[in-house]
């Protein structure tokens, strides 16, 4: 359950996520008493497009981002976390799409696996193939209360069938007890 929830995660937000404009620029956070997560966006050299997600795209990715808002931002466990997203897609992506996601606690690989770009838009009712132009993500997931502690980095890459990139995401975050 909460693997899938970490995988679900990830594949939401890469649906609609590349080509940010940095609204963000990398830092470690602190927050207050009882939240239960913190980001640590220099660890890439990438874009941050929110506190939680960093942006790995170049000009040549076929999906361009609009914006991200996460809410909460960062998200904690045990909450809710709203996902509204916008991007731009350049060319229609359909069958055969996929999904490489690498998920890691600290340095052991918990997950690297390949998921159907169409199998994972149509579990957040896109239906697929995903046509050319503007792109909307409006969904919420459940975070468990039980993700063990520990720091979290999370790869996504986004390809065409003919392994053209589409959208590229990297994240990490830190659990807290």
């Amino acid at each position: 359950m909460m693997r899938n929830n970490f995988i679900l995660f990830a594949c939401f937000l890469l649906i609609v996520l590349t080509n940010a404009i940095p609204l963000h620029n990398g830092c470690v956070s602190t927050y207050e008493e009882g939240e239960q997560l913190l980001l640590l966006a220099k660890e890439f050299p990438v874009n941050s497009i929110t506190e939680t997600i960093s942006d790995c795209s170049n000009s040549n990715d076929i999906l361009q981002i609009k914006y991200i808002r996460l809410n909460p931002d960062p998200p904690l466990k045990g909450k809710q976390l709203k996902i509204d997203a916008a991007g731009y897609l350049k060319e229609q992506v359909g069958e055969g799409s996929y999904i490489d996601v690498t998920v890691k606690l600290g340095l052991i690989k918990l997950l690297q696996k390949r998921f159907d770009l169409c199998e994972e838009s149509q579990k957040v009712n896109k239906p697929c193939p995903l046509e050319q132009g503007d792109q909307q993500l409006l969904t919420t997931i459940d975070l468990p209360k039980e993700i063990p502690p520990g720091k979290y980095i999370v790869d996504a890459l986004v390809y065409t069938p003919d392994n053209r990139r589409i959208a590229c995401l990297k994240a990490v975050a830190i659990f807290r007890p």
